[in-house]
């Protein structure tokens, strides 16, 4: 058994940080104003602030859902463990290798908006081809193709994880 954290670092931390700061920082400010109208009186105003800021720290829960925490490789098959999910990947005929600089960048471009920068979603790429992401830090993504299905991951050592996928491959 093999475990690879998977730490925020760089463009996904910093857009991490962002959503955070946008999305709770009006949830509190809510709250608040919850807060200040019912000890005034309005009961309906203070239910209506209350219900926005529910909404948004459901927004932010929901946004980091996917996010990747560990993977693992264990008896032909690895196991990635997200937030609040888990899937396993059999590694029968699979193979992985680090992405070049010039794809890192391609994918950073691919998968940022406005700051923000996606951790985990389905992509095609004229560079990449189709895949499945789940990242944490752009500087150590890697392609695994495992079957049909490829994945970009970004787990905190990816020689290391592409050397494990090669001994399950040779074995």
């Amino acid at each position: 058994m093999s475990r690879f954290g998977c730490t925020p670092a760089g463009p996904v931390a910093a857009g991490r940080r962002r959503l955070r700061l946008i999305l709770l920082g009006p949830a509190i400010l809510m709250v608040v104003l919850a807060l200040v109208t019912w000890y005034r009186g309005s009961f309906l105003p203070g239910l209506l602030s209350l219900g926005v800021a529910l909404l948004l720290v459901a927004t932010w829960r929901t946004a980091n859902q996917l996010e990747p925490l560990y993977l693992e490789l264990q008896d032909g098959r690895l196991e990635v463990r997200l937030r609040w999910r888990l899937f396993h990947v059999d590694l029968t005929g699979a193979s992985a290798r680090v992405l070049s600089d010039d794809e890192k960048a391609h994918l950073e471009r691919l998968i940022s908006v406005g700051g923000m920068v996606a951790t985990s979603g389905g992509y095609d790429s004229h560079r990449l081809g189709e895949f499945e992401l789940y990242a944490s830090n752009l500087d150590h993504a890697l392609l695994l193709e495992a079957g049909d299905t490829r994945f970009v991951l970004t787990p905190d050592d990816p020689l290391g994880f592409v050397e494990a996928i090669g001994r399950i491959g040779r074995s």
